[in-house]
């Protein structure tokens, strides 16, 4: 009931900041400081407050509603009690104020009397939808087909209402951002509120579809060119799907307009400079980034990036370090990173061992700092120094990487590390040591793991060869 009583306190939320009317306009100003009043504990403020608002409002059951909802976001539950039961006493036949009673008592946990509020709000009021999309978010999870029935009975009665745009918004409030997305999904675009629009296309990026969410922005920013919103998913989508030329529109269009930027804005208007090789431009907005928030070193990390894109290892290296020295914490990725400043270095020639060396340590100091990941750690050394011909230490690696793995029950991702460990470990062993015996059993296990590899498929049909012929140099692989 605890995610039932957030996503209605969202949604009452919402209902106080939805766009208004003039009538309206003026009582919610009223209830500003009502609302502030009742947060700081002022009760003499309060009482005039409320008695003004009441004598101009008595006879408006709207505004009455909205002044209980804003009791029961403070969790005054009597009061918004009262004040609900006051309206229904007049207004026998309006539903909000049978829905707040309902959203009291789920406010208060109480999902079974809540249920029955909303059930009471849809029978006195029909065609008032939210009586049926209280109880469908009752029901949602404890219930899906009673949450379903709710909707369906909406839609008999109110064919126009945008039901699916509703639930979404509800899941968006509360963060669910898959579940908004299929709600969503299964609306028309083109008829969404620019509001509801953006929450689209921000519950399109959160559920790791990006390129639906920059068509939704771009969409967006289209239609509602005034709504910077749109921008900055835009900016955010692009960026991170390396469509650096729209990212770069998009953050110009976001720094152009007189929103409040965020340091946010500025890392990803620094990440669209450095993919389209903008690389001093893009160290400015990191480091203004830095200054706006000294507490995330983060930037750190992006300029070491950037100069790491630029070809200067050197500096990349110093501010990769920084950032590893300062962050209170290090993700794998940084260790990544680091290595991969060394491994750059070396693949021009730089000291070339020396470097090879170093990004193997840091690898193995990823191991040791996140040992649920180790053979990640290993693997990554291992494919490191395959590439670099390095064999032997690439044996190395791969043998832990096989090690560790076959002693364990392994996921999806793990298999695919045990599969590529099995190929390059047995194609070291027949193509550089010529020893396909030795080879056999790595391609043997790659075989049960991946029916159709073709590698292990040649070792095989070779050493069976082998075995049926008369003693002779053995066949190295092509």
């Amino acid at each position: 009931m605890k995610a039932i009583k957030f996503l209605l306190a969202a949604v009452l939320a919402m209902v106080l900041s939805t766009p208004l009317s003039a009538q309206e306009a003026n009582y919610q100003e009223m209830i500003k400081p009502i609302d502030k009043a009742l947060k700081t504990n002022n009760a003499d403020q309060l009482k005039a407050l409320v008695k003004d608002y009441n004598k101009i409002f008595k006879k408006n059951p709207k505004a009455l509603v909205a002044l209980g909802n804003t009791y029961l976001l403070n969790k005054h539950f009597d009061e918004a009690k009262l004040v609900a039961e006051q309206v229904v006493a007049k207004n026998k036949t309006y539903g909000d104020a049978y829905c707040l009673l309902g959203d009291i008592e789920a406010m208060k946990d109480e999902g079974g009397n809540a249920a029955m509020w909303y059930r009471q709000a849809m029978t006195m009021d029909p065609k008032n939808p939210q009586g049926y999309m209280s109880l469908a978010n009752v029901y949602r999870k404890r219930d899906p087909e009673e949450a379903a029935k709710a909707y369906e009975m909406l839609k008999q009665v109110r064919p126009d209402y945008p039901i699916e745009a509703e639930a979404a918004h509800t899941f968006y409030q509360g963060g669910q951002y898959k579940r908004a997305y299929d709600a969503f999904a299964k609306t028309d675009k083109a008829q969404l509120e620019d509001w509801r629009l953006a929450e689209f296309a921000v519950s399109a990026y959160m559920d790791s579809k990006k390129e639906e969410a920059l068509e939704l922005a771009t969409f967006g920013a289209a239609k509602f060119p005034t709504n910077v919103t749109f921008r900055r998913i835009g900016l955010w989508a692009a960026a991170d799907t390396e469509k650096y030329p729209e990212a770069l529109m998009n953050a110009e269009a976001v720094m152009a307009d007189t929103c409040k930027k965020s340091a946010r804005d500025y890392i990803y208007y620094g990440q669209a400079l450095k993919g389209n090789k903008q690389f001093e431009k893009a160290i400015e907005q990191f480091q203004t980034a830095f200054a706006m928030n000294d507490k995330d070193f983060k930037p750190y990390q992006y300029i070491s990036d950037t100069y790491a894109a630029a070809g200067d290892e050197d500096k990349a290296l110093e501010w990769s370090e920084k950032y590893m020295n300062s962050a209170s914490t290090t993700t794998p990725s940084d260790y990544a990173k680091l290595a991969g400043i060394y491994l750059q270095k070396a693949g021009k020639g730089e000291n070339v061992q020396a470097n090879y060396d170093k990004a193997f340590s840091i690898y193995e100091s990823m191991g040791k700092k996140f040992p649920s990941i180790s053979y990640y750690a290993n693997l990554q050394a291992a494919n490191a120094a395959f590439q670099a011909e390095l064999d032997d230490q690439a044996m190395i690696y791969y043998g832990r990487v096989i090690k560790e793995l076959e002693a364990k029950q392994c996921d999806e991702s793990e298999l695919g590390a045990l599969k590529a460990a099995y190929k390059n470990y047995g194609y070291i062993i027949w193509n550089t040591k010529k020893d396909l015996n030795g080879a056999y059993p790595y391609f043997e296990k790659l075989l049960k793991l991946d029916p159709q590899n073709a590698l292990a498929k040649q070792a095989v049909e070779a050493k069976h060869e082998l075995d049926s012929m008369p003693a002779e140099e053995e066949v190295p692989a092509e």
